[in-house]
């Protein structure tokens, strides 16, 4: 009883899911309905073009058996069937313009909208959700989509006109024949009911099953140094070919029931023509059927054989584009939890940099465990607040949450006064320049690097300085293209030092009211930090910064230093008054004195 209750509810779900599906993709059909019945029409009018060519001849070969056959009817009649000809020839070229154009519209238009979805989307969904399945849902599923709104209207019309027509060309001709004729199509009917399902879902763990691939190869790709390093090139390649068989395997579940159901549907079309041959050709030896009409019968079945495989091949295509619409619905019904509320009055206050946090308990989301547990601070506007701590104590989770990446579901921060909330996103996060500690820098030059996030053009003269402010320009001018060198993926040709030195200097150079560098001297040597810390001091002057290190000589000179253990604050003050305590502050001082005697 349960088994079938589960069943029961199991086809339900699929069934409303199947209509979000077509209603998704006939959303977006609809932005498009004038061209895509422009299309629709002139493939009609060459589809009824087709339709006549049988007719034409029909006429010509039962004229010659009348013996009124001459020369002035060859020359019409090839005229006509030439004229028929190329009237399709344009007329083809413009149905695809406008269906094609369309679905390759269409397609554009579901991958901005899943693009734009994705960038609105909060940490959580990332923290969970791989690249390469995102990856396989923006080429393959909406590909499907493509496919869906696309090829199989122009199917679908052929099954529904053409179909229709030469149905009743046949009628007219010779009803006891059509009859026959037609009578193995409705299996084809049986044969949609029974494989359309499963077809569906063996396409989706297809779908899925890609995703996989993508995942492995984008992670292979991204980590490739860490791979060399240990030597894993066998391991990745075994983990690549799994995941490739596994696709294959699913390709082929697809494949052997798409293999029946196609062949299927060929061989219940073609009976209709050996049924043809079969009383038609008795009916034209016993003379109640012409040579002209049995020649022209034939062609209407062969023109009745393509719209009843295309029943079949539409079918396929919509199963198809259903099961990547409920995979994109999924994305797009994905909610975020950071709502921007766009207060305009908020958007045109001077922001001064005044933070303070108020009985702030945060847990990421499906974790048991608080990463930070009732944190009260205040931090002066102009001021800078050193922040250190054993790993994973919380720091970069609390300043990640100044500028909103994570939702605080406990406790309260404020900015100036005003609840962050309050603030519109694009306000509240352009007002903060953020390091982090692993910095990323797009495939792209470095003067592109520097100046991202700047829609505005930019002043290459002050590219120029940051450069300088950060250490960085010397080593730049050193490279053959300067400023126009492309880094690579994720800054691969760089080193981690050179990385971080122009993460900061596209900080700067955002002109930010607060600085945050998150651990952002991990790969700059001593007498550098020490040079690029006093810059960015004097740059920041008046202006608030958080500095996250485990260098305690980076901190020191803070207005206030912060140590975080276990997501508490377990002591803050100046540099004197944690000295002056026996925490853990005064440890890990002393004990990097000590080794930078040794050094």
């Amino acid at each position: 009883m349960k088994t079938v209750e589960r069943r029961t509810k199991r086809n339900r779900e699929e069934k409303t899911g199947r209509k979000s599906a077509v209603r998704f993709m006939l959303s977006y059909v609809g932005n498009h309905k004038l061209s895509v019945a422009a299309g629709v029409v002139v493939l009609m009018v060459v589809d009824l073009f087709q339709l006549v060519i049988p007719r034409v001849i029909q006429r010509v070969i039962d004229m010659l058996g009348e013996n009124a056959f001459s020369s002035s009817l060859v020359s019409r009649n090839t005229a006509l069937i030439v004229g028929l000809a190329l009237g399709m020839v344009v007329l083809r070229f413009f149905w695809r313009l406008f269906i094609i154009g369309s679905a390759r519209k269409i397609e554009k238009e579901v991958r901005e909208d899943m693009f734009t979805h994705l960038q609105g989307l909060d940490f959580t969904y990332f923290n969970k959700s791989k690249t390469g399945s995102i990856m396989a849902l923006m080429v393959n599923d909406v590909n499907a989509i493509r496919m869906a709104t696309g090829p199989s209207f122009i199917a679908l019309t052929d099954a529904v006109f053409m179909g229709t027509l030469s149905l009743f060309f046949m009628l007219t001709i010779n009803v006891r024949l059509t009859v026959f004729a037609v009578l193995p199509l409705p299996g084809i009917l049986f044969m949609i009911a029974r494989f359309g399902p499963l077809i569906q879902r063996r396409f989706k763990a297809v779908q899925e099953t890609f995703a996989g691939i993508s995942s492995v190869a984008q992670e292979a790709f991204s980590g490739i140094r860490v791979v060399k390093g240990f030597a894993q090139e066998e391991h990745e390649i075994a983990g690549f070919a799994e995941k490739s068989e596994d696709y294959v395997e699913k390709n082929l579940k697809l494949i052997n029931v798409w293999g029946l159901f196609f062949p299927s549907i060929t061989l219940l079309a073609n009976l209709s023509l050996a049924i043809l041959y079969l009383v038609g050709g008795r009916s034209v030896i016993t003379g109640s059927l012409s040579f002209g009409e049995f020649i022209s019968f034939a062609m209407y079945i062969n023109l009745l054989v393509w719209p009843v495989i295309a029943i079949g091949w539409v079918f396929n295509l919509l199963q198809r584009g259903i099961a990547s619409s409920k995979r994109i619905l999924e994305l797009l019904d994905t909610k975020t939890d950071i709502v921007d509320r766009g207060a305009a009055l908020v958007s045109s206050v001077e922001i001064g940099g005044k933070i303070e946090i108020k009985d702030l308990t945060f847990m990421y989301p499906g974790e048991k465990r608080a990463v930070l547990d009732h944190i009260d601070l205040s931090v002066p506007a102009g001021s800078s607040l050193g922040i250190m701590g054993r790993p994973g104590s919380g720091k970069s989770t609390l300043v990640s949450l100044l500028f909103r990446l994570f939702p605080v579901a406990h406790g309260r921060i404020f900015l100036d006064n005003i609840v962050i909330h309050e603030y519109p996103l694009a306000v509240l996060r352009g007002f903060i320049g953020y390091v982090p500690q692993d910095p990323f820098l797009f495939s792209d030059t470095i003067r592109n690097n520097i100046a991202f996030g700047l829609d505005n053009g930019y002043d290459d003269e002050e590219i120029g300085r940051v450069a300088r402010l950060t250490g960085i320009y010397d080593e730049i001018m050193e490279f053959g293209d300067r400023f126009e060198t492309i880094v690579g993926e994720r800054g691969i040709t760089l080193s981690g030092g050179q990385k971080q030195r122009i993460s900061i200097a596209r900080a700067l150079f955002k002109d930010p009211r607060t600085l945050v560098l998150d651990d952002a001297f991990s790969a700059v040597d001593a007498v550098k930090e020490k040079e690029i810390l006093l810059n960015i001091r004097k740059e920041m002057e008046g202006r608030t910064i958080f500095i996250i290190s485990h260098r305690v000589s980076t901190i020191m000179d803070c207005t206030r230093i912060l140590v975080l253990d276990n997501g508490r604050i377990a002591e803050q003050g100046t540099h004197a008054e944690l000295f002056a305590g026996e925490g853990y502050y005064r440890s890990l001082f002393e004990l990097q004195q000590l080794e930078d005697k040794r050094i």
